[in-house]
């Protein structure tokens, strides 16, 4: 009888032991997923704000798009730029070039444009789905926000009715190239005033990523507009 006893408490304790450690287990994996998913997001979040950061300079250049700015400032927003996607990106199948070429076209667009980028918001970000197997993960996002520019409009209020007329009806298909450089003189020498242009945009973006070094790096992304977000 007491050996029988002896037999059930052996067993009771070893399916403690067995139980104990799948428990451990599961939660252990659970703790990974948690931790992988959070250094996605934070990844994915990093690289999508680099836009602005390339796109966006100081608010002393912002507040006319006709405000020159200096190249050493540019120098450093192409440096800026170049070290974030570096940390973002990775360099397998060419991505991480593509990127930096990308974005430091959009420095030197946002230098020299007639709109000048003031202020980028990202008002909402939905993970909507993470899949990691392994060292490979997936990810779909919904982004949207704001963005605010300002250009150089003509001031309609100094134009003669008679003038504004002529230009808002030309034609310039129809024009030879001569007369379409005399009209574009014409119209940079009419009075112009800022204009503010506000933006709201909702795009999908799909995510591949890999596990480099232990840290998660972006390896290629594809974007949609989002219902009733379409330019």
């Amino acid at each position: 009888m007491k050996r029988k006893k002896k037999s059930i408490v052996l067993i009771i304790s070893l399916i403690l032991v067995v139980s104990s450690t799948i428990i451990i287990g599961i939660s252990v994996k659970s703790n990974q997923q948690l931790n992988n998913e959070k250094q996605i997001k934070e990844t994915i979040i990093g690289a999508l704000k680099i836009y602005d950061q390339a796109s966006i300079f100081p608010a002393e250049y912002a507040k006319a798009p006709d405000i020159k700015i200096p190249q050493e400032v540019i120098n450093k927003k192409l440096n800026e730029v170049e070290q974030a996607c570096k940390k973002y990106f990775s360099n397998k199948s060419g991505w991480l070039n593509n990127r930096l070429e990308v974005y430091k076209n959009a420095v030197v667009g946002s230098a020299y444009s007639d709109l000048r980028f003031v202020e980028d918001k990202m008002t909402d970000i939905k993970f909507l789905e993470i899949k990691i197997d392994g060292d490979k993960a997936t990810a779909t996002v919904d982004v949207f926000g704001e963005s605010k520019s300002i250009g150089l409009a003509l001031d309609t209020d100094k134009i003669p009715a008679s003038e504004l007329n002529e230009i808002t009806n030309a034609k310039g298909y129809k024009m030879s190239p001569e007369e379409q450089k005399r009209f574009v003189e014409k119209t940079e020498k009419l009075p112009k005033k800022i204009r503010e242009y506000k933006i709201k945009y909702g795009m999908r973006y799909q995510y591949s990523l890999e596990k480099e070094n232990g840290e998660w790096k972006i390896i290629s992304e594809d974007f949609n507009y989002l219902p009733g977000y379409e330019p």
